[in-house]
């Protein structure tokens, strides 16, 4: 990683931090107007999500979909194309794959076979799905965030008619599908945090993102046509390629992340509503500030914050959309490009001068050594 990056990540990281230390402040001064025993909520706001082996599994779990949708909406964000698709992807995914493991349920697949099988079935829907708005963009210059949003209600409402009419288990008495075999289950990992193993494929899939975005020929053609699309016709990029590609494989990662949720998780698919862990990962990529490698860190953080307002909620007097202030803060500070600007700026600079300083040293030193060797050649002649 150049210098330059590592300063760029290294701030965008702090910025992150202070965004949401600022965000706490604003938070337990509230808290503390607000509350009938402000001391008490606040240190279950603060500590209650490690106060249990239980809930610190539960925010591992919940940062494993908002990972998965992070990495979708930073492909989304590369190309400066605003495809909220995502969130329909990642709850027609989940329809899809429940519907693809009841009905191999008999096959008698080891469970290794059927969990790939299942994966990739996951990744198939994102990629189709990601196409529609992606396609309608480029082809007819459709307004892509209006298509999207319209997409996501047809994939709800296409997920609930797929329950009822195809798996649905009238044994029941609330809407839900027939049980998810064993063997499409993802195992628990991690003793009594019980956190489900697709927190090693979100890891998998961090890695791949971050060598994809800063190590390939296609992540490079991504950033370029995002922040200088001139710049990239002018090389010669094929812009529409491009930008389709990357939303396609943006639409893999949320594909793969409703999978995940719903093996790991539900023994059968119930999900009669928008899970909106979509439009979570589009407040990940924000924080993330499009950074794949930031990604789980900002998943970990808004997890941390969602399972503190749930203790707050169960154990106090404040509201649970309380939290929702405190989301808007972090995204408004995060969001807002001169936020610690001027410091990476400076930092960058310096980086710069101490390098040419450097530079000139050593092409200094190799000047002097050269004078001295051609020296020496003349005083043995």
């Amino acid at each position: 990683m150049s210098k330059t990056r590592r300063i760029e990540t290294t701030v965008e990281l702090v910025r992150i931090l202070v965004a949401i230390g600022i965000a706490y402040g604003i938070a337990l001064v509230t808290l503390f107007a607000i509350s009938d025993d402000p001391v008490y909520v606040i240190r279950q706001f603060v500590l209650g999500p490690f106060s249990s082996v239980r809930r610190v599994g539960s925010i591992i779990n919940l940062a494993i979909p908002f990972t998965f949708t992070g990495l979708c909406f930073c492909f989304v964000y590369a190309v400066n194309k605003f495809n909220l698709s995502g969130e329909g992807i990642f709850m027609f995914s989940g329809c899809i794959v429940s519907l693809t493991a009841i009905s191999l349920g008999g096959a008698g697949l080891p469970t290794p076979v059927m969990l790939m099988i299942l994966l990739a079935v996951g990744a198939i829907v994102g990629f189709l799905v990601s196409l529609i708005p992606a396609w309608l963009d480029v082809r007819f210059k459709a307004n892509i965030v209006v298509v999207s949003l319209m997409l996501n209600s047809i994939l709800a409402f296409l997920s609930i008619w797929v329950l009822k009419y195809f798996m649905r288990d009238p044994s029941i008495g609330s809407l839900g599908s027939y049980m998810i075999p064993e063997s499409a289950k993802l195992p628990m990992i991690f003793g009594k945090f019980r956190v489900q193993s697709g927190f090693f494929v979100a890891l998998i899939a961090v890695a791949f993102v971050g060598v994809l975005f800063y190590k390939t020929i296609f992540g490079y053609k991504m950033r370029v046509v995002g922040s200088n699309p001139n710049f990239a016709k002018a090389s010669g990029i094929n812009m529409n390629g491009t930008i389709i590609l990357a939303q396609l494989v943006g639409g893999i990662f949320a594909g793969m992340g409703g999978t995940c949720e719903i093996l790991g998780n539900y023994d059968r698919y119930k999900w009669v509503v928008s899970t909106q862990h979509g439009f979570d990962g589009l407040m990940v990529a924000v924080l993330a500030r499009k950074n794949p490698i930031l990604v789980p860190v900002a998943a970990i953080l808004l997890a941390y914050i969602r399972i503190g307002a749930d203790v707050v909620n169960s154990k106090g007097d404040i509201p649970i959309e309380f939290i929702t202030v405190i989301q808007g803060i972090v995204i408004l500070l995060v969001a807002a490009e001169e936020f610690m600007g001027r410091y990476k700026k400076k930092l960058i600079y310096k980086a710069a001068q101490k390098e040419i300083k450097m530079d000139r040293e050593k092409e200094a030193k190799e000047i002097l050594a050269e004078n001295a060797a051609e020296a020496g050649k003349e005083s043995v002649e």
